[in-house]
């Protein structure tokens, strides 16, 4: 491994976030003029468990030492029927002062009029939203308002891949220079690609599955819906594209279903077959990063490297480009109603989480921030080799549609996509089913808002 030894990348690690934790508090003055303001207590519904349980307390100390007279008291919810527990707490008039919450249900409870956007706060507040990348900012934005910000990022999750150096160099590949195109993608696969005399695969390049389409879709200048919102593009140019290539993948590198059997035989659990060597490049999002830290520390981790999306080369307009907000884009929401002086306890700390608590949060789990400022932190470079990279990948990224729907119709495009990615149904057909679902959803949703006034 390159860089600092790895007793010294865990020292530092280790060493640094505690001066964060204890530190942190102290370096944030504490607004003494306001301490006589009439106390507030706030509740913070949130899935900062295991570890980041204590991340987040200390994040909340700090943010209690600025603000003394608020009180957050943090609610860590259980994993089951997550969208349903958050959508049905606005339903029944319980969600408190605070609730995290992923993408796809900020945009629903914004939809439904159960949230407040904080737009005018952050005119009120003067808050420059520059601070951000772009897409952190843009994937909270719906017609016409801002409803919350994230934490952590909502890039630096589909916009880039791991990569296997040491095996790059074994096959005579520049360990540097890893695939930026499709054409690249494809011969790399060929060399790195390793099948027994039986024609079982012992070392896969990469998998091709179905939440891989995304990524290359947008690195195709393609979209999953018009940019009016209202009609599917499943069935664009730039999707057919983007299919018949992950289909020739998956025939002609991985012998269609035979990437399953060799994931089945080397730990089908995400990154493990990566992690243990026998899987060359892997579309991973950031949380990966925790484990490889961890691998770090211990002294087994190979030298290993990040790659930007592949984009199709046979097309002018195409570039690597991430998606921004698919699954857990986590933001944090404030419910209508609230009496003033709750509804501004809540957006302060709101506020501060997202803002100045990234720089604690963030850092402990070695993940970026989405605030610029904090990733320059020299630190970070010294645990992670490849970090301006990670950095750089940010800067790609686009968000999914903002639409209330957006996990529904993305769970009907990845859920039609598992035939093209063992080579066992055609493009076409997949195009035709999935688009068909797209569409029937988008017009459902139209139609109940003309019905409702909207």
């Amino acid at each position: 491994m390159q860089g600092l030894p790895v007793r010294r990348i865990a020292s530092v690690f280790v060493g640094l976030a505690l001066i964060l934790v204890l530190g942190v508090a102290a370096a944030w003055p504490a607004r003494g003029a306001e301490s006589t303001r009439k106390p507030v207590t706030i509740t913070f519904w949130n899935w900062w468990d295991g570890d980041r349980e204590a991340y987040m307390k200390a994040v909340i100390d700090a943010f209690e030492k600025q603000y003394p007279w608020i009180n957050v008291e943090s609610k860590i919810q259980g994993w089951d029927n997550l969208s349903a527990k958050i959508i049905s707490a606005f339903a029944a008039g319980i969600a408190p002062e605070v609730m995290m919450a992923p993408r796809a249900e900020v945009l629903a409870l914004a939809d439904m009029g159960a949230i407040i956007p904080i737009t005018e706060y952050v005119k009120r507040d003067k808050l420059d939203l520059s601070i951000f990348y772009p897409a952190e900012v843009n994937a909270f934005r719906y017609e016409g308002e801002l409803w919350t910000l994230p934490l952590p990022t909502v890039t630096a999750n589909d916009d880039f891949y791991f990569y296997n150096k040491e095996l790059f160099e074994q096959a005579g590949l520049n360990p540097e220079r890893p695939p930026e195109t499709w054409s690249s993608f494809m011969a790399a696969g060929q060399k790195l690609t390793r099948f027994a005399p039986d024609g079982r695969i012992t070392q896969l390049f990469s998998r091709m599955s179905p939440h891989m389409y995304l990524d290359f879709l947008f690195s195709n200048d393609g979209d999953i819906v018009t940019s009016d919102l209202r009609r599917q593009a499943i069935d664009s140019k730039e999707s057919q594209e983007t299919l018949q290539f992950m289909y020739d993948y998956a025939a002609k590198i991985n012998g269609g279903a035979k990437q399953t059997e060799f994931l089945s035989r080397n730990n089908p659990r995400t990154g493990m077959a990566f992690m243990n060597g026998k899987e060359v490049v892997l579309f991973e999002n950031i949380s990966m990063m925790n484990l490889i830290i961890d691998e770090m520390k211990k002294g087994t981790m190979f030298d290993w490297g990040i790659g930007l999306i592949p984009y199709n080369d046979r097309n002018p307009r195409a570039k690597s480009t991430g998606v921004a907000a698919r699954g857990f884009g986590w933001g944090y929401v404030i419910p209508k109603g609230l009496p003033k002086e709750k509804e501004e306890a809540a957006w302060l700390w709101v506020k501060f989480l997202t803002t100045e608590g990234t720089g604690i949060f963030s850092f402990l789990q070695g993940r970026p921030s989405p605030v610029r400022k904090f990733n320059e932190n020299p630190e970070y470079r010294k645990l992670n080799p490849n970090w301006d990279k990670i950095l750089r990948a940010m800067e790609t990224d686009k968000p999914l549609p903002a639409l209330p729907i957006i996990r529904q119709l993305t769970d009907a495009i990845i859920n039609g996509l598992y035939g093209v990615t063992t080579a066992s149904v055609s493009p076409t057909t997949a195009i035709n089913n999935i688009a068909n679902n797209v569409q029937n959803q988008l017009d459902k949703y139209w139609a109940e808002r003309a019905r409702k006034g909207r």
